[in-house]
């Protein structure tokens, strides 16, 4: 038993994880994820570094933002460039490492895993609930390509407003335009079979558990098998 007075209980203030880990780390990960996005203590909430593999072996990582959990397939979801240096080092490797932390709320979460394109419905549906500036942006940049300058890439929105067809009168006062999804542009679903949960501690003595599962990739579909949780020292 601890008292107010002693050391341990000096160590065990604030937020810790559940003392009986549950048997899925998605749902407190989700519960996580929801609260930060609704309070938004933070401006981009839902930002997330995610990790692919160079083909010189090191580690190549970016900020994306984090669109979807699904806590039953235990996946997140994300948005980018197929033809960019993040799409084609995932599709040679179809791996990735994913980081959120909410500084605001001394929490993080860490997921390892393989990752499989989303359909084309999931990635037409989410393109056109986008700001019109942002799928012209898809349209527009050639995701980690060499430019000679700026002028350069800025004379490439007429270019492909022109090749859209677009009536920049009609851009310009705000209409409401279709303009398609690019078909180098998409989702892509982060399977976890590793993920960390982390709550900041007292004297940097954190509260962290680690959930693995045995995750197989076929066919653009996977199967799992059941999680095991370990809680790990700070």
């Amino acid at each position: 038993m601890t008292t107010d007075q002693s050391p341990i209980h000096f160590y065990d203030e604030g937020e810790r994880l559940p003392d009986t880990l549950p048997d899925s780390p998605f749902g407190l990960f989700k519960a996580w994820y929801d609260q930060a996005w609704e309070e938004r203590k933070t401006p981009n909430a839902n930002s997330m570094c995610i990790a692919t593999a160079h083909a010189d072996g090191c580690p190549d990582a970016r900020i994306v933002l984090c669109k979807a959990i699904d806590v039953e397939a235990g996946s997140i979801m994300f948005y980018t460039n197929y033809h960019g240096k993040k799409g084609r080092q995932l599709e040679a490797s179809p791996c990735a490492a994913a980081v959120i932390h909410w500084d605001f709320y001394e929490r993080q979460v860490r997921i390892r895993g393989q990752v499989i394109k989303a359909t084309e419905a999931e990635s037409d549906a989410y393109f056109a609930s986008r700001a019109i500036e942002s799928r012209l942006g898809s349209w527009i940049s050639d995701q980690s390509q060499p430019i000679e300058s700026r002028e350069a890439l800025l004379e490439k929105v007429t270019d492909i407003i022109d090749q859209l067809g677009i009536d920049a009168s009609d851009l310009m006062s705000g209409q409401d335009i279709t303009i398609p999804r690019p078909p180098h542009w998409g989702g892509y679903h982060l399977h976890a079979h590793t993920i960390e949960l982390w709550s900041a501690g007292t004297g940097r003595i954190h509260d962290r558990a680690r959930w693995s599962r045995d995750l197989t990739i076929k066919a653009n579909q996977s199967t799992t098998g059941p999680w095991s949780a370990t809680r790990l020292q700070p």
